[in-house]
């Protein structure tokens, strides 16, 4: 007959629940990356619309201003000083009056830009301070399972061997 090794079975038991634990904890690891990489995917999206409106708004100026020249210039040349300075007069007023509604569309559009990343560099500040306690408390649990099973371990055993002299297989 061959002799049961009950000390393997027992290390066998517990290494499987360790495993299933360091498991569960890897799966948290990776939706911690998941979460944070998330989170900064969005800020730089915010930054670049911030970036990319900027860049819309000094684009539409120039292009705007360089329009009002050449039709000044045209209007020079082929229907005389007193229409241009007429047209450049209209358009510098009707130009005011559009940078005016321009500003506060733009400054509405930065200022809810400005809140949505200031808001989400707070989320994410949050999100990382929660991020590194939960890791604290992994490490925490880890320690504290390690020697709980290293003691349900040694007392499965001793129990194992206390009860080997009266073991009908052997």
């Amino acid at each position: 007959m061959s002799t049961v090794k009950y000390d393997t079975v027992i290390d066998a038991m517990w290494e499987q629940w360790t495993k299933g634990l360091q498991n569960i904890a890897e799966g948290n690891k990776q939706i911690e990356q998941w979460t944070l990489k998330a989170l900064e995917q969005q800020q730089e999206f915010v930054t670049k619309a911030v970036e990319q409106l900027q860049a819309t708004d000094k684009q539409w100026k120039a292009e705007l201003e360089d329009l009002q020249q050449k039709t000044v210039e045209n209007l020079r040349k082929t229907a005389g000083n007193a229409v241009a300075d007429s047209y450049e007069e209209w358009t510098n007023r009707t130009h005011e009056a559009l940078n005016k509604l321009q500003e506060l569309s733009l400054n509405q559009s930065k200022s809810s830009y400005s809140l949505v990343k200031q808001a989400q560099e707070q989320y994410h500040q949050v999100v990382t301070q929660l991020v590194e306690e939960q890791k604290k408390t992994r490490q925490e649990f880890q320690h504290v399972s390690d020697a709980y099973v290293e003691q349900v371990k040694s007392l499965q055993k001793s129990f194992a061997q206390s009860l080997e002299q009266y073991a009908v297989v052997k």
